[in-house]
């Protein structure tokens, strides 16, 4: 592509000479410390294009934005441009007659739930408040709906998307259907700047929500082999269950849940769980959906923060082994807190092919997110340490790693994130992302 001139940014600009710059430059994770040449937020499509056009020109790295939760910090990068999406987050139509929605990508989490509730509809995405929905979506989409009603990539309809030269494309199953399976589990960044999505909502009203805490890191056996027993195939799959497992907080260990039925259905099928170990704090009720989403959101993290985490999959039932080192592990974590976090799946997520769609782990039970944090700058090795440690004495439990929570220390990662779908991934970005545009540790290479 020959320029005559050096095209002009468009959007918000910041620019290192702004007082806002060292605010912009940072990620949620702010253990992460990059330097970009410059940042445009794209208030518009076209910003998108003149950012990419411009990158070209000056042929500098790029990186692409939306919430700025990629765990290992790269969707900012040193001595080049960011694209950052997030000023672009509004909901751009209802479609009541189609049961369709159309968003800008750089809408959060939390904010398209409560757009989405006044309309009494929802599109099943993270339990993390702030990611992206450009992230989320593009990697997988693990919500607190995922057992009736998929990943968030599975009730993806059609994107807009701007390709390494800098041309407006869109994809579905009807037209660039290879792009439109890659983008659906290939991770974002890899083919292009999404700059909107239309998505199959759901109806949804009041919904059961459960969530039960142990104050005691004893019952962690007890309890954790009864919660799986929630996310095999032949359990409710109106039930999305999860479980968080904390060193150095109160509680210890914490089950939260929404339930697609009544209160009553939801306590019967809670009774197992209810006899583990010595539940402290008991909640089963009928609550409007936006509550539910709420309450599950506020025990994730919200701010940034300076961190280190990756999430496995869980394929089979834990043998005492397993849950044994999951104990072992979080007794003896050097920084505090450390969590880990069970996400129930299966359901209408395992119904889909593994070929399906780029996301590879249809058949796994659940997710375990392995993750610390620490107050101090010089513990952040010890940290690093024990979730790598922990990551790896699991490997004997666990299959696999979710894409989004990306970690440049994984040797083989092309199978740990895509499986067998790696080999027709590089074909799809040859096709078209050619000269690898789109670039950066870890990112699809063309074939």
């Amino acid at each position: 592509m020959i320029y005559c001139k050096e095209p002009e940014l468009t959007g918000r600009i910041v620019l290192p000479k702004d007082p806002q710059y060292n605010i912009d430059r940072r990620d949620f994770n702010t253990f992460f410390n990059r330097f970009p040449l410059v940042i445009v937020y794209a208030q518009k499509t076209q910003d998108v294009v003149n950012a990419i056009h411009w990158a070209r020109y000056r042929d500098v790295p790029l990186r692409i934005r939306s919430g700025g939760h990629n765990y290992e910090g790269l969707s900012v990068v040193d001595a080049g441009i960011v694209i950052d999406v997030s000023d672009m987050n509004k909901v751009v139509e209802v479609d009541h007659k189609r049961n369709t929605v159309t968003v800008q990508t750089g809408i959060r989490n939390i904010a398209l739930y409560n757009a989405l509730w006044s309309e009494g509809l929802v599109v099943p995405s993270g339990v993390c408040p702030t990611p992206g929905i450009g992230g989320v979506t593009l990697g997988g989409g693990h919500s607190i709906l995922s057992r009736p009603w998929g990943l968030t990539l599975d009730n993806l309809l059609e994107l807009e998307m701007v390709n390494a030269e800098g041309r407006v494309i869109h994809a579905s199953d009807d037209h660039r259907s290879d792009l439109f399976w890659a983008s659906r589990g290939g991770g974002g960044g890899n083919f292009g700047v999404c700059t909107s999505f239309k998505f199959r909502t759901h109806h949804i009203d009041t919904v059961g929500f459960v969530e039960i805490s142990w104050d005691d890191l004893q019952d962690l056996g007890s309890v954790l082999k009864i919660w799986q027993n929630y996310t095999t195939p032949d359990a409710d799959e109106r039930l999305t269950p999860t479980l968080l497992v904390s060193s150095g907080l109160q509680p210890a260990i914490l089950m939260q849940g929404v339930f697609l039925g009544s209160a009553k259905e939801l306590e019967r099928l809670m009774q197992p769980l209810l006899h583990a170990g010595s539940p402290q704090n008991v909640t089963i009720e009928e609550i409007p959906w936006i509550d539910a989403a709420t309450r599950i959101a506020a025990a994730q993290p919200g701010t940034p923060l300076p961190f280190k985490s990756v999430g496995p999959y869980l394929y089979h039932l834990l043998p005492d082994k397993g849950i044994s080192t999951i104990k072992r592990f979080i007794n003896e974590a050097p920084t505090s807190p450390s969590t880990v976090f069970f996400h129930g799946l299966g359901g209408a997520v395992a119904k889909v092919s593994s070929t399906a769609t780029a996301y590879f782990q249809r058949k796994a039970l659940s997710n375990m997110s392995i993750f610390t944090t620490w107050d101090k700058p010089e513990d952040a090795a010890l940290g690093f340490n024990w979730v790598e440690d922990f990551y790896r004495a699991m490997i004997p439990f666990t299959r696999y790693v979710y894409v989004n929570t990306q970690d440049l220390s994984i040797k083989n990662w092309p199978d740990a994130y895509y499986g067998n779908n790696f080999k027709r991934l590089k074909r799809i970005k040859a096709k078209y992302d050619p000269k690898n545009f789109f670039k950066f540790p870890q990112s699809i290479p063309p074939a």
